[in-house]
């Protein structure tokens, strides 16, 4: 019988995960693996927590302010800009193919949304540490457009402490031009990030990027010639890609001095067409659980010796971590407020997300509404959790800080999980903390997953294309 506490976190009996024993851990990954192979997957980039969102009556008292909430503090900014040149067939986000009269009623929706969100909640001691712009593509809108939108944020929030403000833009030269680079130092933008994936024309065409490597090298120049600091968004595990295959975009990449990069394996999300292609054998299917370790090994190993610090799965910083990235998961967690159709946030005590449906988004501000979706106000146990299931992707967890930060010690609260992921060599614990191992990094998703509640264990990490059907 599981233990259950007042507000309903189980005590995780060893039973209730795989056996994670020396006979199953060596089956299917090996001697040196050391991870039980029913309870690992590809990482997963694990974005907000917890994903049982529910639907909401009321959007208004989403933004009822808490009483534990202090007035004057920091919190990021999100803005989702929902349009793109190319739909990628791997892109499971709220994306549409960009038509200039909608981006333009989607601006005059966001304004909208930006008064009722005001009209909500008192923001007066609220200042943004940093800003993000992404979703789609804001690099592709028009001058005007582009900045309309970053005055409408200066105009709206208090971005006088920024210490970041990134926007996205794709690997297309047309999109870039000496006026937008100004508009963009003239709003304080302080970084430009952009998705190359890869440097395989075979592979740019499977993921219907719509640029060469060639396009996405000029626009490399072009943003360091301009002074900004720069991400690029890179893949791996991609379909049919062969381990040599990884270290030739590596050794192409690292090579450029970019000041922070982003590497995800890919993982085939359910309803996006690369997915559909690969289920009926049009497209080779990805490497599996071992070749994907191997290759992350390699990713980390290639990036350390140039000079690049990785500090969470993903991420790998030459000049200085990603801000925003800090913030969203590293303990403490950090309020983020997104604003655009499709945009979560954690803010005022609640995970939610905005409708992702640009009409219906434009339905609920027109009538003067918050344009909240789905929601859920963080119980006790959940913000608890949520410290050491995001906290966890930055591989370590120290106890007193911990306890200081949920009131609770890790290493008591989450004895019996943490006897668990250290038998499965996924963490070590010493000097009182916490510290995921190589295969913890590599399968950190299995530690945060190991953390959650019982409920969100076994609720599916809700993506856009989910949402989209309710």
């Amino acid at each position: 019988m599981t233990d259950v506490t007042s507000e309903g976190r189980p005590t995780l009996p060893i039973a209730a995960l795989p056996d994670l024993g020396a006979d199953d851990a060596t089956s299917e990954h090996g001697d040196d693996s050391g991870v039980g192979p029913s309870l690992l997957g590809v990482e997963e980039c694990v974005r907000y927590y917890p994903p049982d969102l529910q639907a909401v009556a009321d959007p208004v008292e989403v933004f009822t302010a808490e009483p534990t909430q202090p007035r004057e503090r920091f919190i990021d900014l999100f803005v989702d800009v929902p349009y793109c040149g190319t739909i990628c067939g791997f892109c499971p986000f709220n994306v549409y193919p960009y038509d200039e009269v909608e981006v333009r009623s989607y601006l005059a929706a966001l304004e909208k949304e930006v008064r009722a969100v005001k009209a909500a909640y008192d923001f007066g001691g609220v200042k943004l540490r940093t800003a993000w712009i992404g979703g789609g593509t804001p690099g592709m809108l028009p001058e005007d457009a582009l900045e309309w939108l970053l005055r409408l944020l200066h105009d709206s929030f208090d971005l006088t402490a920024a210490e970041e403000v990134t926007v996205e833009i794709k690997a297309n030269r047309k999109d870039l031009n000496p006026t937008k680079f100004d508009i963009l130092r003239r709003y304080g933008v302080t970084r430009i990030s952009m998705g190359v994936q890869s440097t395989d024309p075979t592979q740019l065409k499977i993921l219907g990027r719509g640029h060469t490597a060639e396009e996405a090298y000029e626009v490399v120049r072009s943003v360091k010639d301009e002074g900004f600091p720069l991400n690029i968004d890179m893949m791996y595990r991609l379909p049919g890609q062969a381990f040599a295959e990884v270290m030739v975009d590596l050794d192409a990449v690292r090579a450029l001095g970019i000041d922070h990069m982003s590497w995800f394996p890919y993982v085939p999300h359910p309803g996006t067409a690369l997915a559909r292609r690969i289920d009926k054998g049009r497209v080779s299917r990805p490497s599996d659980e071992r070749e994907y370790y191997a290759m992350f090994a390699t990713v980390r190993e290639r990036l350390g010796e140039s000079g690049y610090e990785g500090y969470t799965p993903y991420h790998f910083s030459l000049t200085g971590r990603c801000q925003y990235h800090v913030d969203r998961w590293k303990m403490p967690q950090h309020e983020t407020l997104g604003i655009g159709p499709g945009a979560f946030s954690f803010f005022n005590g609640r995970i939610y997300t905005n409708e992702h449906s640009p009409a219906r988004y434009a339905e609920a501000v027109n009538r003067g509404l918050p344009p909240v979706m789905m929601a859920k106000k963080l119980t006790d146990t959940e913000r608890i959790t949520r410290l050491a299931v995001l906290g966890s992707k930055f591989f370590t967890l120290d106890f007193d800080e911990f306890r200081q930060a949920s009131g609770v010690r890790l290493d008591e609260y989450y004895a019996t999980e943490l006897d668990l992921l250290q038998r499965a060599g996924l963490v070590e614990v010493r000097d009182d903390r916490m510290e995921c191992t190589l295969k913890g990094m590599a399968f950190n998703n299995d530690v945060a997953t190991v953390f959650a509640t019982d409920t969100a264990r076994r609720t599916k990490h809700p993506q856009a294309v989910d949402l989209m059907r309710v």
